[in-house]
């Protein structure tokens, strides 16, 4: 392949979307510079029927990195119809949102953020909405989610969920204000996408201050990603940039108490760290329910975030969310 090969990226099984025809060629490594052609463009997607897929079903393919944003496209597009279908289970939804995520936020990684991407972040965060209108109660969602395997696109997709649930809680039903905090959410963490997976999987608690302040640099980062595309909301930019602070002042990147917080960023704070506590990764060994995790921020942590987003919080969990009618656009 010569130059072609500094062309390739890695992408999952997942991010090929079945029985539909390829919008670019598909390669398998066989060794460091030896790849083979597995599918190409124009060709019916076969790879299950192919008789060595076992080996390759765990394993990456590789792309031409300019067909990334056409893998991208038709995953969006082929999410969007399952999110149509009405006989589609939650389960099923919330699987193929959570690919589709990882689909896109690769394509970020890779080739950059631009208005496309928002888009396609945006029909993410709406179909969140959706799936939460159908089934407002939370602790089926957290189930559910548990069987995402990546950990960013998991804590991404959950905090997004849990964001829009105490905003809906709070009477927030608007489906603009909706829309900005699922998608705020969604992104809050854009600025981690870049950060090597080995020092994302090195727990905080061995962190250097080194590493601590490497680590703290991610919301800074992840406005300046944002940036590179005009028409971003004002309340996501706040949300990406504010996700780590509290209101007692005692966050980052600015300290800032709760006064001088956006009201979105109060929500996702929240929401970030309650997500953080109750799904099993690296930084979480502990897997904690979601009472125990509100006990947790009351007691342990001294409860540092919005008392009204915490006692909305707290009423999600005791009560669930009636459903509101939400048009997703």
């Amino acid at each position: 392949m010569g130059n072609d090969l500094n062309s390739l990226v890695p992408i999952t099984m997942d991010d090929i979307v079945p029985n539909v025809n390829l919008p670019g060629d598909v390669f398998f490594k066989l060794s460091e510079d030896n790849f083979v052609v597995i599918g190409r463009e124009g060709t019916r997607e076969q790879f299950r029927e192919l008789h060595f897929f076992d080996k390759i079903k765990n394993s990456n393919v590789y792309i031409k990195k300019p067909d990334l944003r056409k893998f991208s496209s038709l995953k969006v597009l082929s999410a969007s119809e399952v999110m149509k279908n009405d006989k589609a289970s939650v389960e099923t939804k919330v699987t193929t949102l959570s690919q589709t995520l990882n689909t896109v936020f690769t394509c970020i990684d890779q080739l950059g953020f631009n208005n496309e991407a928002l888009g396609n972040s945006k029909f993410i965060a709406n179909s969140i909405l959706k799936i939460i209108n159908d089934t407002p109660k939370l602790t089926t969602l957290m189930s559910i989610m548990n069987s995402i395997s990546e950990d960013l696109v998991r804590h991404s997709m959950a905090v997004s969920m849990v964001s829009a649930l105490i905003s809906q809680s709070k009477g927030w039903n608007n489906p603009s204000i909706l829309e900005k905090m699922a998608l705020g959410a969604i992104l809050h963490d854009i600025g981690l996408k870049e950060y090597p997976k080995e020092f994302l999987a090195k727990p905080r608690v061995e962190y250097t201050a080194e590493d601590s302040e490497y680590y703290q640099k991610h919301a800074f980062r992840g406005i300046e990603i944002l940036r590179t595309v005009e028409n971003v909301p004002q309340e996501v930019m706040a949300i990406v940039y504010e996700h780590h602070e509290n209101s007692i002042g005692q966050g980052y990147p600015r300290a800032l108490r709760d006064v001088r917080l956006h009201p979105f960023s109060k929500v996702v704070a929240l929401a970030d760290t309650f997500c953080e506590l109750v799904f099993k990764d690296a930084q979480n060994p502990t897997v904690r329910s979601p009472e125990e995790a509100l006990s947790f921020i009351e007691h342990t942590l001294g409860q540092p975030f919005n008392k009204e987003c915490f006692v909305a919080l707290k009423n999600v969990l005791t009560f669930g969310i009636r459903k509101v009618s939400i048009k997703i656009v």
